[in-house]
């Protein structure tokens, strides 16, 4: 029984562990203006890829440009000249993967 608790007891602080560590992967410490943006663009890019992906994202393009364009905190003309890019790719049926990976790139840079 005691092998068993223990067991039991080393399950949960891993468990725990595992959750503390994902948790803080997940938690930024940005300016309030690009915190706005990176919760809008967290969910869309970490979404399961699949058909919906994209035109979720798409469906959110609108929302991304005018966040971008009121961040005061950094420099975000890359970002916001990458959301003009991937709104023209999702209004012409391009290449919106591509876009979507280079509005990404651009936030990165931004946090960066």
């Amino acid at each position: 029984m005691k092998k068993l608790i223990k067991l039991f007891g080393v399950t949960l602080a891993v468990t725990c562990l595992g959750s503390a560590i994902a948790d803080d992967h997940h938690h930024h410490h940005f300016a309030k203006d690009v915190d706005a943006f990176h919760e809008v663009l967290a969910p869309l890019w970490h979404a399961r890829p699949g058909p919906e992906r994209l035109p979720n994202a798409c469906a959110k393009v609108g929302e991304l440009g005018r966040l971008a364009s009121e961040i005061r905190s950094t420099d975000a003309t890359e970002l916001v000249a990458s959301i003009a890019a991937m709104k023209t790719a999702c209004q012409s049926k391009g290449d919106v993967d591509g876009a979507f990976h280079d509005v990404h790139e651009a936030f990165h840079h931004l946090i960066g």
